[in-house]
């Protein structure tokens, strides 16, 4: 949502991704993984997000953070810093343009890297957790009440009989 928003504010139409977009993507990258440069296509291509999207980063699910990448450098990526990782995946004048190219992308898509959103993240997460203590400890007192009602019925029985 926030990178729906993100994407309207800067006058993009928010990333689904769709085939199009997709497409758009291979395109700037000529096809290619961004970290390894293996040929994808449409049908194989994985998508990374250059700023994950995890509470410590909160990158957004926007234009220009998110990159075509083969399946393998997405899996072996994981949550590590973008450069740190393309720079196991090439050396020398690749590497730079590897680099390049990737920079030049996020700087057409105008996408801010250093947004600074995890503080939101480490709020939302204290929130969701007070939420949901809140909701536990509703459905324990519920359940407490059904324990009381029935032990209540159970020896109502006792009596009558």
């Amino acid at each position: 949502m926030v990178g729906q928003f993100y994407d309207e504010a800067r006058g993009f139409p928010k990333f689904v991704p769709n085939k199009r977009q997709k497409k758009e993507l291979l395109e700037f990258f000529d096809h290619q993984c961004c970290y390894c440069g293996r040929l994808i296509s449409v049908e194989t291509l994985s998508q990374d997000h250059l700023i994950p999207m995890n509470k410590d980063h909160l990158g957004l699910h926007a234009w220009g953070n998110v990159v075509p990448c083969c399946k393998d450098c997405n899996n072996a990526k994981q949550h590590s810093g973008w450069l740190k990782f393309l720079a196991t995946q090439a050396k020398g004048k690749t590497l730079d343009d590897r680099e390049n190219k990737i920079l030049t992308f996020v700087e057409n898509r105008r996408y801010d890297p250093n947004l600074q959103l995890s503080d939101y993240a480490g709020n939302l997460y204290a929130d969701v957790g007070e939420v949901a203590m809140t909701l536990i400890q509703l459905r324990y007192k519920q359940a407490e009440e059904a324990i009381t009602q029935l032990l209540a019925n159970d020896l109502g029985i006792q009596n009558d009989g």
